[in-house]
């Protein structure tokens, strides 16, 4: 079973900074880039992500997917505060050969990358 949840990014994360953007590679060819079903390139963003748990600052390394014709990091620097737009998170049962639940898999994807540095304001405040 997959389940797919949209992310509200202000009321989630006090902050998300680019680290970098990747070429998204095929499983056993790091020379080949992937692609969605319609052609499109994928690439892997590296976000350092900093939220609240149990009243206490917690920060993450996450990447996320992303379809795009070019690289969507283009243009901002690492350590740029950024929002993600159409930004999801999805949960995924992992199954051992017996088809039992061993587990889940998380995953994040985003429509796009969009620097947040040029006006000072934290995303909910970015007029959309």
């Amino acid at each position: 079973m997959i389940q797919n949840f949209k992310v509200d990014q202000a009321r989630t994360f006090s902050s998300v900074l680019l680290l970098g953007v990747e070429p998204k590679t095929a499983f056993g060819d790091p020379y080949r880039q992937e692609v969605a079903k319609d052609g499109t390139p994928k690439w892997v963003a590296q976000l350092a992500a900093e939220f609240r748990a149990f009243g206490r600052p917690q920060r993450e390394l996450i990447n996320v997917g992303l379809a795009s014709e070019k690289n969507p990091g283009e243009n901002i620097a690492p350590g740029t505060p950024v929002e993600l737009l159409d930004f999801e998170i999805g949960v995924m049962e992992r199954k051992n050969r017996e088809d039992q639940v061993t587990g889940v898999q998380v995953w994040y994807r985003a429509g796009a990358i969009r620097s947040t540095a040029a006006t000072g304001k934290r995303p909910a405040e970015v007029a959309g």
